[in-house]
């Protein structure tokens, strides 16, 4: 009797927390998340990878991948890059960003 009366409080319970959705069903809950915009597009003031010379692709670059350096955002192709950029001089920074090299493929 006693466990009977604990598995009725904690379904109440979790029926109590499960309310919260105002009426609102499992598929119409799902179809809000899958319906949600995808993440903003990051600008960056670079077309191509100062490291690698790799393009780089604005819906395709995340937030990990770009450094703020003098005001601008600048893209990076991967995260090694940005190590490699890192370790670089502002003078090395300005003259990658403005003559990236070729991409090595």
């Amino acid at each position: 009797m006693r466990n009977r009366i604990g598995f009725l409080l904690v379904c109440g319970g979790m029926n109590f927390l499960a309310g919260c959705g105002e009426g609102e069903t499992p598929s119409a809950a799902m179809a809000t998340v899958a319906t949600a915009p995808e993440t903003a597009v990051i600008a960056v003031v670079n077309t191509k990878c100062p490291i690698m010379g790799n393009e780089i692709s604005a819906k395709e670059l995340t937030a990990d991948n770009v450094r703020e350096w003098n005001g601008k955002k600048v893209g990076f192709c991967c995260p090694p890059c940005l190590e490699e950029w890192d370790e670089l001089s502002d003078a090395d920074k300005a003259e990658k960003l403005a003559n990236p090299p070729k991409p090595a493929h």
